[in-house]
């Protein structure tokens, strides 16, 4: 112990004479020669790159002058904020207040997804894109689009500054070409894409193009770039590096082992590196991996103490220095993004199969106009949720024309034009499941998709649909958009089901049937969460009998052609487990008899009300609640017409209600009046638990259903489990209809 304690003070007499001779001779030297310059090192390491933060701070305590940062990938976003003026105050500011699963999760708010595709993403686990010839992989799985938006803004101070030399502190990043393998210093042109480009981890990011290259995460070949800025003439180098020391690396989890992966090839460059440094900082962070967001606080704390053991080293260097030149000037500027700016011109590149009125429409900006980020940002949401692009980059340039306007650039990339997608589904009243699907845009039409799905299991189906919308323009204000021309949709339904008729708790019928069904709506979308619509819908309807096989019997045929009004409203905040927002379905058919049967019924109207809402009075509870109602008027209905209560499938066909502990459509009548209420809690992140009840009564006779007796009333609980491949239901549940415990499960996505 006393040898290790005579070694550090030798150490430290040691430096402390290296820094007063360095002092003297400084002093006696050219007057041109003010002082060393200080380069600042920053390395990569994902989420561990916050630690970044914590130990800036102490270099800004100390007032250590820092003449040039080099950074790689998230050490180029922390350097790169910094060089440009942001201090750690205003750094740990942004960190703590960012929400990073939506960051980099590349997640389209649900609000922003036009109302007919909502149900479109939440339906397949596996999708794979597809020319005429292959099957196709994409170059990473997120696409970076909502962490370019965020890079954007914050540099926004910069923007017509494309020179990083010219930075407050100058600065410089690493990326990798994805070609050939090698660095590529990036000092030069759009700083946001830089970062970006250097923060690329292969197969989980997108690549970047940058003139003519595609690059890659820098930490490939060189994730602690001291000998870049050491080139830049600096003469005293401090490091940070918050990636673990080899020789204490576990390799214990997903995480650890990517990393390792990802940064092998530059351990050896990353070892001769550190050499360089006077000082270098190394955060005991061994228990955080890269994918720690949800660690800040702790990150950037450990950050600090660890530059807090340098501080005698620290604060005489940087005190000498600043002897030698005082800071005259402050070397923060504390910018801020741009809060709005003047948009003179609008220029969009990568559109193949899509217009640019289109896409300003959708987005709702306009040449000669004011914005600010967070409306452009809300634009840039508006037009990912038309399912089209794969992601939009923008950038911001001073306008030749005039010096007070930008002109805006969007790049776009869309998505693959064909996909090849799979689901899976099992619950109780369906049983086992298989979803397959092809779907094409801009087949015959631009702004069109045409899918065909195939439902391979208990019952099969069949559904082929076309989807063309013409254009958007603006209404009024440009509030809200409007279609210049309606959108019009077709589609065809053949499907099997079968359907079991009660008396009582008593079975006393099961019976199959064969629907095919043709239709061709007209519609609009005032808004995006809403949509209004009338449809000529053709109905061929089979019904054969299982059991009984007597006089009471069933070998019937049914066609029909009904004519539909409805309006749909979703503002739901998720499509499953939503803590906020409303659906509402209202929906009326006439339905005119074909068939030699039916022909003399002219005077048949089905109306549908689905009213659902969610809410959330505290953290982790909400409430879903809601009114169901379905009626027949007129003449006498066949059966595939009368209203369906019972089971908890969300895969309905025609009249069909959830009804908790009733068995699968065993209520049935010519009306249905009925309320439900749901206590959701999430008792973990994605565990929940939910207390149902369901209240109503049905009754052929519209006028009973106000007399106050013969109420429905079901009661149960479900436990569910929100996995990556959808979610996992039990539910246990009873009635005073059964009056027996029901039990179902379900697993995967709704279809």
């Amino acid at each position: 112990m006393y040898i290790l304690f005579e070694c550090v003070i030798f150490r430290k007499l040691t430096y402390c004479l290296w820094v007063c001779i360095l002092t003297v001779a400084w002093s006696f030297a050219d007057d041109s020669i003010r002082r060393p310059r200080v380069g600042l090192v920053l390395s990569g390491g994902g989420a561990k790159g916050m630690a970044h933060v914590g130990a800036l701070k102490v270099l800004e305590e100390v007032g250590m002058p820092i003449d040039y940062i080099g950074g790689t990938s998230m050490g180029s976003i922390v350097g790169g904020l910094y060089a440009i003026g942001y201090t750690t105050s205003q750094l740990e500011t942004y960190i703590k207040g960012e929400n990073w699963n939506y960051l980099l999760t590349d997640k389209v708010f649900r609000e922003n997804i036009v109302v007919y595709e909502k149900g479109e993403r939440k339906k397949y686990w596996l999708q794979f894109p597809f020319t005429l010839r292959k099957f196709s992989l994409p170059k990473g799985i997120l696409t970076g689009q909502n962490v370019s938006n965020l890079f954007t803004e914050l540099t926004s101070p910069v923007f017509n500054q494309p020179d990083f030399s010219q930075f407050p502190i100058p600065f410089l990043c690493v990326a990798t070409d994805l070609k050939n393998g090698c660095e590529v210093v990036l000092e030069h042109g759009d700083l946001p894409q830089a970062m970006r480009a250097s923060m690329a981890i292969p197969s989980v990011f997108m690549p970047v193009d940058i003139d003519g290259r595609t690059l890659f995460d820098g930490g490939l070949v060189n994730n602690f770039p001291a000998n870049l800025v050491k080139e830049k003439g600096m003469d005293i180098l401090i490091g940070i590096d918050v990636t673990a020391q080899q020789e204490h690396v576990e390799l214990n989890n997903v995480y650890r082992i990517a990393e390792q992966v990802v940064f092998m090839a530059s351990f050896p460059l990353k070892e001769e590196n550190k050499k360089l440094c006077r000082i270098l900082i190394h955060p005991d962070i061994s228990e955080y991996h890269s994918a720690s967001f949800n660690a800040v606080d702790s990150l950037i704390e450990r950050g600090e103490r660890a530059a807090r053991q340098h501080y005698g080293a620290l604060k005489m260097l940087a005190d000498s220095l600043n002897s030698l030149q005082p800071q005259t000037v402050q070397p923060f500027d504390c910018p801020q993004p741009l809060p709005s700016f003047h948009i003179k011109k609008i220029y969009t590149a990568g559109l193949v199969n899509t217009t640019k009125q289109f896409v300003l429409q959708r987005m709702g900006i306009k040449e000669n106009s004011n914005l600010d980020f967070p409306t452009l940002n809300k634009a840039v949401e508006r037009i990912k949720g038309t399912l089209i692009f794969e992601s939009i980059v923008y950038d911001i340039r001073l306008s030749p024309d005039d010096s007070l306007s930008v002109d805006l650039f969007l790049t776009f990339s869309e998505y693959n034009t064909r996909f090849f997608r799979i689901g899976l589904h099992y619950d109780k009243e369906y049983q086992s499941a298989l979803l397959l699907n092809v779907s094409f845009r801009n087949v015959l039409l631009n702004n069109s998709k045409a899918q065909a799905n195939l439902f391979i299991g208990k019952y099969p189906a069949i559904s082929l649909s076309y989807h063309q919308n013409p254009g958007l323009r603006f209404m009024g204000n440009n509030r809200f958009l409007s279609s210049l021309l309606p959108e019009w949709y077709f589609q065809f339904d053949a499907f099997q089901r079968s359907y079991t008729e009660y008396q009582g708790r008593e079975e006393t019928g099961i019976f199959d049937c064969m629907d095919i069904v043709p239709a061709l709506r007209i519609q609009n979308t005032p808004t995006i969460n809403s949509v209004v619509g009338v449809g000529m819908i053709g109905d061929y309807t089979h019904i054969r009998s299982r059991f009984p096989t007597g006089r009471n019997a069933r070998h019937t045929s049914y066609t029909f052609m009904t004519y539909q009004f409805y309006y749909e409203l979703d503002t739901y905040n998720e499509d499953y487990f939503p803590t906020a927002g409303n659906f509402l379905r209202l929906q009326v058919d006439y339905h005119k008899g074909l068939s030699k049967n039916v022909r003399e019924t002219n005077l048949l109207f089905n109306a549908i009300l689905r009213s659902n809402f969610a809410a959330s009075p505290v953290s982790r509870w909400t409430i879903h609640s809601g009114i169901h109602a379905g009626m027949v008027f007129g003449d006498p209905a066949p059966p595939q017409f009368n209203i369906y209560a019972g089971g908890l499938p969300d895969r309905l066909h025609r009249y069909e209600f959830r009804f908790m502990g009733v068995n699968f459509m065993q209520q049935s009548a010519r009306n249905l009046v009925a309320v439900h209420f749901n206590n959701q809690i999430r008792l973990w992140n994605n565990i929940f638990v939910t207390l149902r009840a369901d209240f109503g009564k049905m009754d052929d006779h519209f006028i009973n259903l106000l007399t106050p007796s013969d109420f429905m009333l079901g009661y149960g609980i479900s436990l569910q489990y929100n996995s990556v491949v959808g979610p996992l239901g039990f539910t246990f549940g009873s009635s005073n209809v059964t009056e027996s415990l029901l039990a179902a499960v379900h697993f995967g996505f709704w279809f």
